[in-house]
Parts: C-alpha cells; structure tokens; sequence
C-alpha cells in the first residue's frame, strides 16, 4: 500500500499564526471533512503539536474565543519542546520511558567531572589555570552539558572526533580534546550508574514512540504546526504526520 501524500501547508509570516491555525482547524481548511466549528466537542478526537506550552495556552484560548458558546473540548495539545510521559500516547512497546537526570545532579556530576580533569593538569606547563575556581568550573561544566544536548539533538555521534588528529593541531586543541572526553567517555559511564539519560535523550526517544506510534495506529486528525522541524526526531515525527491521512503539517512563514 502506497502512502499518501504528504499534506504540507504554511501561514505567511506576516499573518498571526495561532489565530489562523484555529480558524482553519475549526474551518476544516487543515484535514478533509474535519470542520467542527459546529460540532465544537468534536475537537476532542484531535491531536494539536506545537513548539512550546505557551503556543498551546494560547492556541486554547483562540479556540475558546471562536466557538460561540464559548464552551468546547479542546484537542490534545502537545508541546514537542516540553515533552513528558503525560503528555503523549506511547507505543505499546515503550511504556516505559527512560527516567531522565535531574538538572541540578547533571550540573554538579559534571562540575565535578570538569574538577577532576582540572587536577589532571596540575604541574603540567601551567595549565591548571584552565577553569581555575568554582564559577570557571561550573561555567565549563554548563557549557559541556549544552554540547552534550547539541550532540544528542542533531544526533551528531562522538566518534565523529576521531576524525580530528590532534596531532595537526597545537596542544590547547589537544587539551580541548581530552576535555571533551569528559563528555564522551566519562559522563555515559555515569549516567549507566545512575540507570538514567540525559533529558534531551529522553526526549528524542519519546518523539521518536510517539511517531511509531502514529504511523502504526493513527487516530482521529492530528496536525503539525509551528515547528520547522529543525532537529531530526522532530523532522520524523512531522514526516509521520504529513503522511497520515488525517495528517497535516502547518509550516511557519514557509515560502
């Protein structure tokens, strides 16, 4: 069976985004024989992704204003960038999603971590000025967690580094390299201790559920909107969307 074909659409970026995307959700504009401006309970059988929870407050409030009675069941409204476990339907095979590290644990496991490759340099030509005192060290350590998301997000592998020779490179470069270590070899070590991931692992994995999910047992109209798809589980997920036959993928300002 072949699959259909994607149904892709924009709202220009001079229009006012939420506004448009509820009149046209309600107007039936969005998927075929879905125009529930009449039938306002039967937004409820939809699925709304969005960018954030503050689009869906306010894409809540733009439904409730257009329906004359200003009563109606809104449809799920998910947030792709505030994902959790309450907030999508899983997989069956994924129940049981990875229990993510608290931030404030992350932070001081990797301030921590930065402490001890700081110690390493200790006599070695003056190079324990890297990250001297507390705020430098929790400075590296917020910056190592950000490439650490970075890395995740865009699904970049660490082995990719084994592609740079620090041996064509001055020994800071070197240095910089053996601190990244810290991210590629020691932090996993202890996230396994933990029986944990990082946050942003665990988001990408539960996107990643929800799509099987979708693409195996759709379920009433769902809609895309507002995201760009700009990491790649997020570009899946909206792929899965644009291809179902309730689906549709509402692009920002897309020329």
């Amino acid at each position: 069976m072949s699959r259909p074909a994607p149904n892709l659409l924009t709202i220009p970026a001079s229009a006012p985004f939420l506004a448009v995307l509820a009149d046209a959700l309600l107007d039936g504009r969005l998927v075929e024989g879905f125009a529930p401006r009449q039938d306002p309970f039967a937004l409820a059988s939809a699925t709304v992704f969005l960018p954030t929870r503050r689009a869906g407050r306010l894409l809540a409030e733009a439904l409730r204003a257009r329906v004359a009675s200003g009563v109606t069941l809104l449809p799920r409204i998910v947030p792709l960038g505030d994902v959790d476990e309450d907030s999508l339907a899983f997989a069956e095979s994924f129940t049981d999603p990875p229990r993510a590290v608290p931030g404030m644990t992350r932070r001081l496991a990797l301030t921590n971590l930065v402490r001890r490759w700081r110690r390493l340099l200790a006599g070695d030509d003056g190079r324990v000025a890297v990250a001297a005192g507390p705020g430098a060290e929790f400075a590296l350590a917020d910056a190592l967690a950000h490439l650490i998301d970075e890395m995740a997000a865009q699904q970049v592998p660490w082995e990719k580094l084994d592609t740079l020779v620090p041996g064509q490179h001055d020994r800071y470069w070197d240095m910089a390299l053996d601190f990244l270590k810290i991210a590629r070899e020691f932090w996993p070590a202890l996230l396994d201790e933990l029986g944990a991931v990082d946050a942003s692992v665990r988001r990408d994995r539960l996107i990643a559920a929800e799509a099987e999910r979708l693409a195996a047992m759709p379920a009433g109209p769902v809609i895309a909107a507002g995201s760009t798809g700009s990491m790649p589980a997020t570009a899946r997920l909206l792929a899965a969307v644009a291809h179902l036959t309730d689906g549709c993928v509402l692009l920002p300002g897309l020329d």
